[in-house]
């Protein structure tokens, strides 16, 4: 590459597996720890990264404990920085936290549920963060990581819909489009970028990949 291109990689890895997931509780803001299912995830997706021929330079991290622990597990595998920032934490999901659908009827928002289900972006939990603040803040994050890392590759470990907002915004996509993404937990995914003179290209590598978890959660080799 010529001085004035620069490419880059972000490495998007979902954090682990909790026991709210598994009970289909809301979680949004509310700082709940990994499984042990998650952290054996973090584990798996973090000896897949160590395999990689370019090592990233750094792990950076939602500060809530789900996806800390999980940056934590790839850090430490790598052996490289782990830094943490607010802006990379799930949507606030207001007063639904914490509760599974079954809940949120008896509160008296069935009908809410049924719409925010087939429509996410429109419709938003009482209290709840949209998701174009969601997505501004995401979008403020990756560019304070690319001016830590204008070239080579990083991994960001953050959550299901913020994660989903990046790749969005790697295939020029409205938000909205994020209702047709799903990522699963300890999931990999991969961005590529090149700055150069006329612009910046992007493009989705990789989406969704949990063949590192096969013998976790018995998902196929795909």
């Amino acid at each position: 590459m010529t001085s004035d291109v620069k490419s880059r990689r972000f490495y998007l890895v979902r954090h682990g597996t909790t026991d709210w997931n598994a009970d289909g509780r809301m979680q949004g803001h509310t700082d709940v720890p990994l499984n042990q299912e998650g952290r054996d995830q973090a584990k798996r997706v973090a000896d897949r990264l160590v395999l990689l021929k370019e090592r990233p330079a750094a792990v950076w991290s939602s500060d809530l404990s789900r996806a800390s622990e999980t940056a934590s597990t790839i850090a430490d595998a790598l052996g490289v920085p782990l830094h943490h920032s607010p802006d990379l934490r799930e949507t606030m999901l207001g007063l639904w936290e914490g509760l599974n659908h079954t809940e949120i009827v008896a509160r008296g928002d069935g009908e809410l549920l049924e719409k925010y289900l087939h429509d996410s972006y429109t419709f938003r939990p009482p209290n709840g963060e949209s998701l174009n603040a969601m997505w501004a803040r995401m979008l403020g994050a990756q560019d304070r990581i690319r001016k830590a890392h204008p070239e080579g590759s990083v991994v960001i470990v953050a959550h299901g819909s913020c994660l989903r907002s990046l790749v969005c915004a790697a295939l020029d996509a409205p938000l909205p489009a994020m209702r047709a993404i799903w990522l699963d937990n300890a999931s990999l995914s991969i961005l590529h970028e090149v700055d150069k003179p006329l612009g910046r290209t992007k493009a989705v590598a990789l989406l969704n990949d949990v063949s590192h978890l096969a013998r976790v959660t018995g998902a196929p080799l795909e």
